[in-house]
């Protein structure tokens, strides 16, 4: 995903969270490992939206789910 901001807005820093890593997720490439699919990837809504390099990996992975099972 892209963004492109044309405006920002200045707030304090009382809800802006000091960010500490504390593990990589299993989701992120990386060489010499298995990429899990991640589930969302399985949600009906979002079919057609996925890159090409995606194509029939939600058949394998299981199918689709509804958004209402990806939430439970």
């Amino acid at each position: 995903m892209r963004v492109a901001a044309d405006r920002s807005f200045v707030n304090c820093s009382l809800y802006v969270h000091r960010y500490q890593r504390v593990k990589s997720s299993r989701y992120v490439p990386r060489e010499h490992r298995h990429t899990p699919y991640a589930e969302w990837k399985r949600i009906d809504l979002v079919q057609e939206a996925l890159p090409p390099r995606d194509a029939g990996r939600t058949v394998t992975a299981g199918g689709t789910i509804t958004l209402d099972e990806y939430g439970a």
